[in-house]
Protein backbone atom coordinates (compact mmCIF):
# COMPACT_ATOMS: atom_id res chain seq x y z
CA UNK A 1 0.00 0.00 0.00
CA UNK A 2 2.85 2.53 1.23
CA UNK A 3 4.12 1.52 -2.16
CA UNK A 4 1.26 2.82 -4.31
CA UNK A 5 2.01 5.92 -2.74
CA UNK A 6 5.48 6.03 -3.08
CA UNK A 7 5.39 5.67 -6.62
CA UNK A 8 3.24 8.65 -6.98
CA UNK A 9 5.70 10.55 -4.60
CA UNK A 10 9.03 9.80 -7.12
CA UNK A 11 9.60 13.20 -7.50
CA UNK A 12 9.48 13.74 -3.71
CA UNK A 13 12.62 11.84 -3.05
CA UNK A 14 14.72 15.54 -3.32
CA UNK A 15 12.57 15.86 0.84
CA UNK A 16 16.03 13.66 1.82
CA UNK A 17 17.64 16.46 0.71
CA UNK A 18 15.81 19.30 3.29
CA UNK A 19 18.01 22.30 4.00
CA UNK A 20 16.66 24.34 6.88
CA UNK A 21 17.15 28.23 7.08
CA UNK A 22 20.17 29.67 8.52
CA UNK A 23 17.24 31.41 11.41
CA UNK A 24 16.02 28.47 11.82
CA UNK A 25 18.53 26.99 14.62
CA UNK A 26 21.73 28.15 15.50
CA UNK A 27 25.25 25.69 15.32
CA UNK A 28 24.63 22.59 14.68
CA UNK A 29 24.95 20.47 17.70
CA UNK A 30 27.63 17.42 17.82
CA UNK A 31 25.72 14.32 17.55
CA UNK A 32 27.66 10.48 17.96
CA UNK A 33 26.68 8.00 15.41
CA UNK A 34 25.05 5.40 17.07
CA UNK A 35 23.63 1.51 16.45
CA UNK A 36 20.52 0.13 17.92
CA UNK A 37 18.51 -3.39 16.31
CA UNK A 38 15.31 -3.28 14.69
CA UNK A 39 12.83 -4.20 16.74
CA UNK A 40 12.49 -6.92 14.20
CA UNK A 41 15.42 -8.36 15.14
CA UNK A 42 18.76 -9.67 13.24
CA UNK A 43 19.92 -6.14 11.78
CA UNK A 44 21.54 -3.19 13.57
CA UNK A 45 20.57 -0.16 12.47
CA UNK A 46 22.33 3.35 12.33
CA UNK A 47 21.32 6.59 13.68
CA UNK A 48 22.30 9.97 14.79
CA UNK A 49 22.13 10.57 18.39
CA UNK A 50 22.10 14.47 19.81
CA UNK A 51 21.00 15.89 23.02
CA UNK A 52 20.96 18.74 25.18
CA UNK A 53 23.33 19.94 27.81
CA UNK A 54 22.92 18.60 31.09
CA UNK A 55 21.96 15.47 32.87
CA UNK A 56 18.21 15.02 31.94
CA UNK A 57 16.09 13.15 32.39
CA UNK A 58 14.91 14.94 28.91
CA UNK A 59 12.26 13.84 26.87
CA UNK A 60 12.96 12.81 23.34
CA UNK A 61 11.84 12.59 19.48
CA UNK A 62 12.92 10.12 16.78
CA UNK A 63 12.93 11.35 13.36
CA UNK A 64 12.12 9.44 10.65
CA UNK A 65 13.52 10.29 6.94
CA UNK A 66 12.12 10.66 3.71
CA UNK A 67 11.88 7.55 1.12
CA UNK A 68 15.81 9.02 -0.06
CA UNK A 69 17.25 9.03 3.02
CA UNK A 70 18.64 10.79 5.96
CA UNK A 71 18.60 14.83 4.85
CA UNK A 72 21.96 16.08 3.81
CA UNK A 73 21.43 18.82 7.27
CA UNK A 74 20.57 16.28 9.63
CA UNK A 75 22.90 18.18 12.21
CA UNK A 76 21.16 21.47 11.70
CA UNK A 77 17.51 19.83 12.73
CA UNK A 78 19.04 18.10 15.75
CA UNK A 79 19.73 21.07 16.92
CA UNK A 80 16.41 22.62 16.63
CA UNK A 81 15.03 19.69 18.78
CA UNK A 82 18.11 19.95 21.28
CA UNK A 83 17.54 23.53 21.60
CA UNK A 84 13.71 23.07 22.82
CA UNK A 85 14.80 20.52 24.73
CA UNK A 86 14.77 17.19 23.25
CA UNK A 87 17.05 14.17 23.16
CA UNK A 88 17.15 14.16 19.17
CA UNK A 89 17.99 10.25 17.42
CA UNK A 90 17.89 10.78 13.55
CA UNK A 91 17.12 6.98 12.74
CA UNK A 92 19.12 5.98 9.05
CA UNK A 93 16.76 3.34 7.70
CA UNK A 94 19.16 2.92 4.38
CA UNK A 95 22.40 2.39 5.61
CA UNK A 96 22.74 -0.63 6.93
CA UNK A 97 20.97 -2.04 4.14
CA UNK A 98 22.84 -0.39 1.59
CA UNK A 99 19.75 1.34 0.03
CA UNK A 100 19.63 4.85 -1.35
CA UNK A 101 15.84 5.44 -2.13
CA UNK A 102 12.80 3.64 -1.18
CA UNK A 103 10.73 5.73 -3.35
CA UNK A 104 8.51 3.39 -5.68
CA UNK A 105 8.23 0.57 -3.08
CA UNK A 106 7.04 -0.02 -0.19
CA UNK A 107 9.01 -0.19 2.96
CA UNK A 108 7.32 -1.89 5.89
CA UNK A 109 11.09 -1.99 8.14
CA UNK A 110 10.46 1.86 8.49
CA UNK A 111 8.08 0.75 11.65
CA UNK A 112 10.34 -1.77 12.79
CA UNK A 113 13.28 0.55 12.68
CA UNK A 114 11.37 3.51 14.61
CA UNK A 115 10.43 0.88 17.55
CA UNK A 116 14.24 0.22 17.70
CA UNK A 117 15.33 3.47 18.27
CA UNK A 118 12.50 3.96 21.06
CA UNK A 119 13.84 0.69 22.82
CA UNK A 120 17.55 2.31 22.45
CA UNK A 121 16.30 5.77 23.68
CA UNK A 122 14.70 4.67 26.82
CA UNK A 123 17.73 2.48 27.89
CA UNK A 124 19.53 6.13 28.16
CA UNK A 125 19.68 7.30 31.51
CA UNK A 126 19.50 10.56 30.70
CA UNK A 127 16.46 10.07 28.47
CA UNK A 128 12.81 10.12 30.16
CA UNK A 129 11.06 7.21 28.94
CA UNK A 130 7.58 7.93 29.28
CA UNK A 131 7.88 10.89 27.33
CA UNK A 132 9.40 10.19 23.28
CA UNK A 133 7.48 11.14 20.33
CA UNK A 134 8.21 9.98 16.47
CA UNK A 135 8.26 13.09 14.26
CA UNK A 136 8.54 11.80 10.44
CA UNK A 137 8.99 13.63 6.77
CA UNK A 138 7.31 12.27 3.75
CA UNK A 139 7.95 8.34 4.08
CA UNK A 140 8.89 9.06 7.54
CA UNK A 141 5.64 10.94 8.09
CA UNK A 142 3.78 7.80 6.73
CA UNK A 143 5.50 6.01 9.44
CA UNK A 144 4.65 8.08 12.32
CA UNK A 145 0.92 7.39 10.93
CA UNK A 146 1.27 3.57 11.25
CA UNK A 147 2.92 4.07 14.72
CA UNK A 148 0.54 6.19 16.33
CA UNK A 149 -2.51 3.94 14.33
CA UNK A 150 -1.18 0.97 15.80
CA UNK A 151 -0.28 2.19 19.68
CA UNK A 152 0.53 -0.85 22.28
CA UNK A 153 -1.17 -3.20 19.48
CA UNK A 154 1.87 -2.57 17.06
CA UNK A 155 4.15 -6.49 16.55
CA UNK A 156 6.75 -4.21 17.83
CA UNK A 157 5.42 -3.01 20.88
CA UNK A 158 7.20 -4.01 24.03
CA UNK A 159 4.86 -5.62 26.50
CA UNK A 160 4.47 -3.21 29.69
CA UNK A 161 7.48 -1.66 28.46
CA UNK A 162 8.13 2.25 26.91
CA UNK A 163 5.76 3.24 24.41
CA UNK A 164 5.49 6.23 21.73
CA UNK A 165 3.52 9.04 23.39
CA UNK A 166 2.49 11.21 19.98
CA UNK A 167 3.44 11.82 16.82
CA UNK A 168 3.84 14.39 14.04
CA UNK A 169 3.64 14.00 10.43
CA UNK A 170 4.59 16.55 7.46
CA UNK A 171 2.79 16.01 4.94
CA UNK A 172 2.06 12.07 5.09
CA UNK A 173 -0.09 10.24 2.28
CA UNK A 174 -3.20 10.15 4.73
CA UNK A 175 -4.67 8.40 2.12
CA UNK A 176 -2.94 5.09 3.59
CA UNK A 177 -4.48 5.25 6.71
CA UNK A 178 -8.43 6.25 5.53
CA UNK A 179 -9.70 3.17 7.66
CA UNK A 180 -7.56 4.18 10.81
CA UNK A 181 -8.33 4.39 14.57
CA UNK A 182 -5.39 6.38 15.60
CA UNK A 183 -4.46 5.26 19.29
CA UNK A 184 -1.82 8.90 20.08
CA UNK A 185 -1.97 12.36 19.78
CA UNK A 186 -1.00 12.99 16.76
CA UNK A 187 -0.22 16.42 14.92
CA UNK A 188 -0.50 16.60 10.81
CA UNK A 189 1.23 19.30 8.85
CA UNK A 190 0.23 19.96 5.45
CA UNK A 191 -0.52 22.79 2.59
CA UNK A 192 -3.59 23.60 0.97
CA UNK A 193 -2.23 23.30 -2.41
CA UNK A 194 -0.17 20.05 -1.93
CA UNK A 195 -1.09 17.53 -5.08
CA UNK A 196 1.43 15.15 -3.95
CA UNK A 197 0.01 14.05 -0.22
CA UNK A 198 -3.54 16.05 -0.66
CA UNK A 199 -5.14 18.24 1.96
CA UNK A 200 -8.14 16.92 1.75
CA UNK A 201 -7.15 13.21 2.65
CA UNK A 202 -6.04 14.65 6.02
CA UNK A 203 -9.20 16.32 6.52
CA UNK A 204 -10.83 13.11 6.32
CA UNK A 205 -8.51 11.41 9.07
CA UNK A 206 -8.74 14.21 11.05
CA UNK A 207 -12.78 14.51 10.94
CA UNK A 208 -13.21 11.00 11.91
CA UNK A 209 -11.45 11.35 15.28
CA UNK A 210 -11.42 15.05 17.36
CA UNK A 211 -9.31 15.24 20.04
CA UNK A 212 -6.55 12.94 18.43
CA UNK A 213 -5.77 14.74 15.77
CA UNK A 214 -4.19 18.23 15.27
CA UNK A 215 -4.64 18.65 11.58
CA UNK A 216 -2.89 22.41 10.37
CA UNK A 217 -3.34 22.95 6.66
CA UNK A 218 -1.53 25.95 5.40
CA UNK A 219 -3.69 28.28 3.09
CA UNK A 220 -1.95 29.06 -0.62
CA UNK A 221 1.20 26.35 -0.46
CA UNK A 222 1.50 23.36 -1.71
CA UNK A 223 4.25 20.22 -1.45
CA UNK A 224 7.72 21.46 -0.05
CA UNK A 225 6.58 24.51 1.84
CA UNK A 226 9.60 23.77 4.49
CA UNK A 227 11.86 23.33 1.50
CA UNK A 228 14.36 26.86 1.20
CA UNK A 229 16.32 25.13 -1.90
CA UNK A 230 12.79 25.75 -3.83
CA UNK A 231 12.29 29.18 -2.83
CA UNK A 232 10.67 31.19 -5.66
CA UNK A 233 9.27 27.38 -6.71
CA UNK A 234 10.42 25.25 -9.38
CA UNK A 235 9.24 22.36 -11.28
CA UNK A 236 10.45 19.07 -10.50
CA UNK A 237 10.11 15.43 -11.82
CA UNK A 238 6.61 16.48 -12.37
CA UNK A 239 5.93 18.02 -8.71
CA UNK A 240 5.42 21.48 -8.17
CA UNK A 241 7.57 22.24 -4.83
CA UNK A 242 7.94 26.07 -3.38
CA UNK A 243 9.01 27.16 -0.23
CA UNK A 244 7.00 29.81 2.05
CA UNK A 245 9.30 31.08 4.43
CA UNK A 246 6.17 32.35 6.73
CA UNK A 247 4.63 29.04 6.45
CA UNK A 248 7.90 26.69 7.23
CA UNK A 249 8.49 28.82 10.43
CA UNK A 250 4.64 28.46 11.53
CA UNK A 251 5.54 24.86 11.06
CA UNK A 252 7.99 24.51 13.65
CA UNK A 253 6.63 26.61 16.01
CA UNK A 254 3.46 23.98 15.90
CA UNK A 255 5.91 21.07 15.61
CA UNK A 256 7.54 23.11 18.63
CA UNK A 257 3.97 23.57 20.46
CA UNK A 258 2.59 19.85 20.16
CA UNK A 259 5.71 18.59 21.65
CA UNK A 260 5.91 20.94 24.30
CA UNK A 261 1.83 19.62 25.10
CA UNK A 262 2.43 16.27 24.68
CA UNK A 263 5.67 15.11 26.52
CA UNK A 264 5.70 18.06 29.48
Amino acid sequence: MLGRVLRRLAGATLLGLLTWAATWASAASADKAVTFMSAAGGLDIRGYLAKPEGRGPFPAVVLLHSCLGLPANRQSMEAEMTGWGYVALFVDDFGPRGLKETCAVDFPEGASDAYGALAFLASLAYVDSSRIAAVGFSQGADTALAITASGRNSAFAIPGGPAFKAAASFYPPCANRSDAELQLPTLILVGAQDTVTPAADCRQLAKRQPGVVELVVYPGVGHGFDLPEFAGGRRVLGMELKYDRETAEQSWLELKRFLAKRLR
